[in-house]
């Protein structure tokens, strides 16, 4: 998956693309971009380009146009021949260093702002909260899987973000409350997985799930429907808004559990509230990423949809596909 960049975007969002594709002009001891385009083409129509086994960036030409991608940042650029001819001096000006990129934002910082200003706080005149839970490693039976954590976030006055954190004292009254919430629940593999295990783990039963179904919208289940693809959070948040989980593996993952369970270590707890947390505030701005680009382009394809589609192509995977089975998270 990658972000499709028009140049306008690529210059007013922070980025490495230009210092990246720099970085293979010096290689091929090119002066301009269209110098580099006439060598690298000369044998082919898809070049790639690699560092310590990992691909770091991969050039198309198709026909007329140039297609640039950079690996690293997960940019895909297209260029025709007028796009071609700015973004040499795009080039030329970053050599030059008389181009400032300083002003830049991160693509966090640009749906942040937005969100800041109203624009995002609802979702068709209506709240929404986004949330995700943490559980033992009984994932096999989810009527037995036990609840440990949680955390929600909800646009609150002053277009801020609040963030709650649920222990499992606190489930009986945080399940009663989605069950009672106007609005939307935003979560990431939520109506095969969080939706069901909060329930269960306050005796509730499957018209409870079903209702929290009923007003979910699961991003997994949104992108697998519009791409075709199971993709997970990490590999999502990456490409799409440059966040990463704060564990790297499920091995960390177990450790910190056991830790906390077995030793009753309290920095192992403070771990998995900031790593659950993280994963809210990772759900939350590819939540924000779709309601403001519309779009995701993946294997070649640009998919556009609505925001009407956020919900309806959730709810309709969920319908047609029944009860999922969870996956490992890291993945």
């Amino acid at each position: 998956m990658y972000k499709r960049f028009t140049l306008d975007e690529l210059k007013t969002v922070q980025n490495t693309f230009i210092s990246n594709f720099y970085g293979i002009l010096k290689k091929e001891h090119c002066m301009m971009a269209i110098d580099l385009f006439k060598k690298i083409f000369k044998e082919g129509n898809e070049i790639y380009y690699m560092y310590r086994g990992d691909f770091t960036f991969r050039f198309q030409k198709n026909n007329s146009e140039y297609v640039l991608m950079d690996e690293k940042e997960k940019i895909q650029v297209v260029l025709n021949e007028q796009d071609t001819r700015e973004f040499q001096w795009m080039v030329k000006n970053f050599i030059l260093k008389k181009e400032k990129i300083t002003w830049q934002k991160t693509i966090e910082q640009i749906l942040l702002d937005e969100f800041h200003t109203g624009k995002y706080s609802t979702l068709w005149w209506k709240n929404y909260m986004v949330y995700d839970i943490e559980t033992d490693t009984n994932i096999e039976n989810l009527k037995e899987t036990k609840f440990l954590l949680a955390y929600a976030m909800y646009p609150t006055t002053g277009n801020k973000m609040t963030y709650e954190y649920v222990d499992q004292e606190w489930l009986q009254d945080f399940v009663k409350k989605m069950l009672d919430f106007d609005g939307y629940i935003v979560g990431f593999n939520s109506i095969a997985f969080d939706n069901i295990v909060s329930v269960y783990n306050v005796g509730g039963n499957d018209d409870d799930i079903q209702k929290l179904h009923d007003k979910s919208i699961d991003l997994f289940l949104f992108v697998r429907a519009m791409t075709g693809k199971r993709l997970w959070l990490n590999k999502i948040a990456e490409a799409l808004v440059n966040v990463s989980k704060t564990l790297t593996s499920w091995a960390e993952w177990e450790i910190l559990y056991k830790k906390y369970i077995e030793e009753h270590d309290l920095d192992a707890l403070e771990e998995f509230k900031k790593y659950c947390k993280n994963d809210v505030r990772m759900t939350m701005l590819i939540f924000l990423y779709f309601m403001h680009f519309k779009k995701i382009f993946i294997e070649g394809d640009e998919i556009t949809f609505t925001l009407e589609d956020l919900q309806h192509q959730s709810r309709q995977a969920a319908k047609e596909t029944g009860r999922m089975v969870w996956q490992n998270m890291f993945e």
